[in-house]
């Protein structure tokens, strides 16, 4: 969604997520950080606005426009990422 990466875990970190299109998807030290590249918050429906109205404005272009709608309906682990970030605020 940013165009922007993280390409490398600091060594202190424990890696949690990586995607085919990113390796670095969150990471974590206990009673210290929790943090995700993504945003879990999103469902499916507030990425295809996100996605329909870059596209329109000229942000994304056809080809990462296709690509990002042909993968915004897949599983996505939003709800297990949230029960992640309330076992870390409660340690």
């Amino acid at each position: 969604m940013h165009r922007d990466v993280v390409y490398e875990y600091p060594e202190e970190v424990e890696e949690l997520a990586y995607t085919s299109k990113c390796s670095v998807q969150g990471m974590y030290i206990p009673k210290r950080l929790i943090t995700v590249q993504g945003h879990p918050e999103f469902n499916e429906e507030i990425v295809r606005e996100l996605l329909i109205s870059r596209h329109r404005a000229g942000i994304f272009d056809d080809e990462v426009f296709d690509d990002t709608m042909g993968r915004v309906d897949k599983y996505q682990d939003g709800v297990v990422v949230a029960k992640a970030f309330l076992r870390f605020l409660l340690e």
